[in-house]
């Protein structure tokens, strides 16, 4: 490699131990400039070795990854990663450095110089650092990410610095993720002499630090939080003091009964809750939310309510615990609402007046026994309601724009699927996606299918009964797309499927008697669907 005088651009080298792949070979290439990462540094032996690269005469190099492969403790030596780290030294001119595999217990002299170009740097799997580097001096930092540093246990002044009066001047966006030990992160105002910390921070990210107890309370430009395995505490001190948050995703927050009124900051507009197991109530504020837009509910059990929100245009509650939505009156902005897995709820309130309304979905919610009529929603383009075990009939409503409906998996009892006689009335020339799930009683598709005249994809599933498809299949003729899944006794096609001429695509799936039919050119079904370009079926 080393007799390459010319080459400009390296984007990756592996250090072996045999002549040719050795790091000195990067120390005759003089021409090098761009991005270069460099893996296998386990296979050098000593600093000296490392200088031999000499990366910190490469001017034109601005972007470094180091990387060591996965080894068994056993199999490191931490000094000689130190030393051997240290020696790597790059040029001042650097703009990005990643370190990958490191197994030093503390990072090289250098990473506290004046990298006044750095924009951007990466920690991972750096496992047996006890303390992050010193970095809040870099002028130029944009991005920081620091994953899996699993010895850290405080992150401190040594993070911070003590050389100027404002910290992390640049920085933008900022993760920490996977930090096992670590209990706190202090607050560079308490602990430094600067006025000014995270001017600049729009994003922050703290993933899988389920220690972490103590968190700052300054960050005077947020507007992008992601919460995701910590302790509650942390999550209050992160967000007593928001004031420009826009955006805020939250999970698995232990000891988290509430959401912390902070979070509703006058400017946030879109807000996820996910897989906390305490939540029983998110903050009603005094005052009606009017910046939140987008409100997401997911796998909260203990969830019986949500706050007054009167402009929120998207609503996705899913597995929690309401029996009944009774603040969702308030929400008649709403253009999308999505409720599933909601064992519990009894009733939805009238959506009659949600004019706004385009999509509704309602799904796996067996304690519901009704859905109650929509009224004119005009601008309504989609409705689900799929597998609630204890419906029994459909809503009535004039829906003129519906273009795409999801219905079945409703009582079993039921011998006759519910009436379709009102999407007809009202969609039969505008519906164009039609997904139906039967159960086991029936043995027949309804036949008032066939009237929705510009249908061009039709979705048949879990009709166990049904033995063979109906010929006014065929009068679908704006048909482009049929699939059929899990019916299981479910054997011949009609002789009019050779009539579908704009049919392109046929999906079979777990349908195993049909599908031994279907085999090209031998199987009993093959001529009736030998015409259509794109077949897939999968047992």
């Amino acid at each position: 490699m080393g007799n390459l005088k010319c080459l400009r651009t390296l984007s990756f080298f592996i250090v072996g131990q045999d002549a040719g792949e050795q790091i000195k070979e990067l120390g005759c290439l003089n021409q090098l400039s761009g991005e270069l990462d460099i893996g296998n540094l386990e296979n050098v032996r000593d600093q000296e070795e490392a200088r031999s690269a000499k990366l910190a005469i490469r001017a034109k190099i601005n972007g470094l990854g180091f990387h060591w492969s996965d080894r068994s403790d056993s199999e490191v030596n931490h000094h000689n990663e130190e030393e051997v780290l240290e020696g790597l030294q790059p040029h001042e001119n650097l703009k990005s450095l990643k370190i990958e595999g490191f197994s030093g217990k503390k990072f090289p002299s250098w990473m506290s110089s004046h990298f006044d170009n750095l924009i951007q740097i990466n920690l991972n799997w750096c496992k047996k650092c006890e303390q992050v580097p010193t970095l809040g001096h870099l002028p130029c930092l944009k991005s920081l990410e620091i994953n899996a540093m699993g010895d850290v246990t405080c992150i401190g002044v040594e993070f911070y610095g003590m050389r100027s009066n404002v910290l992390f001047p640049a920085l933008r966006t900022l993760t920490f993720s996977r930090m096992k030990k670590l209990v706190e992160w202090k607050d560079a105002l308490e602990v430094t002499s600067a006025r000014v910390v995270f001017p600049c921070l729009e994003e922050s990210t703290i993933y899988n630090c389920e220690q972490l107890k103590g968190a700052p309370c300054h960050f005077p430009f947020l507007q992008k939080l992601n919460i995701d395995g910590v302790n509650n505490t942390a999550l209050e001190s992160i967000s007593s003091n928001l004031t420009t948050l826009k955006s805020a995703y939250i999970s698995r927050v232990s000891g988290h009964t509430f959401a912390p009124g902070q979070l509703f900051c006058t400017s946030i507009q879109s807000l996820r809750i996910s897989d906390c197991g305490e939540l029983s109530y998110i903050w009603d504020t005094s005052q009606p939310l009017i910046s939140l837009e987008e409100l997401k509910i997911d796998n909260c059990p203990k969830l019986r309510c949500f706050p007054r929100i009167h402009g929120l245009r998207c609503l996705h509650i899913y597995e929690c615990g309401f029996e009944v939505l009774t603040q969702l009156q308030l929400c008649t902005s709403l253009s999308e609402l999505s409720i599933s897995g909601c064992h519990d709820l009894k009733s939805l309130p009238d959506l009659q007046e949600f004019h706004s309304l385009a999509q509704l979905a309602i799904y796996g919610c067996h304690n519901l026994k009704s859905i109650p009529d929509l009224g004119e929603l005009c601008f309504l383009t989609r409705l689900a309601i799929q597998n609630c075990s204890n419906i029994t009939r459909l809503p009535e409503g004039s829906l003129k724009c519906l273009k795409r409906l999801e219905i079945g998996g409703y009582c079993g009892e039921l011998d006759v699927f519910p009436s379709l006689n009102n999407f007809i009335q009202h969609s039969h020339m505008t519906l164009q996606y039609l997904r139906l799930r039967g159960w086991a009683k029936l043995n027949y598709l309804p036949g008032e299918i066939q009237q929705f005249t510009a249908l061009e994809t039709l979705h048949i599933e879990d009709f166990e009964g049904i033995e063979t498809l109906p010929e006014w299949l065929g009068n679908l003729s704006s048909l482009k797309k049929l699939k059929i899944w899990r019916c299981s006794n479910l054997m011949y096609l009609p002789t009019t499927t050779t009539r579908l001429i704009k049919l392109e695509e046929l999906i079979i799936r777990h349908c195993f008697k049909l599908q031994e039919r279907c085999v090209e050119g031998s199987g009993a079904e093959w001529l009736k669907i030998a015409h259509i370009p794109k077949i897939d079926m999968l047992r």
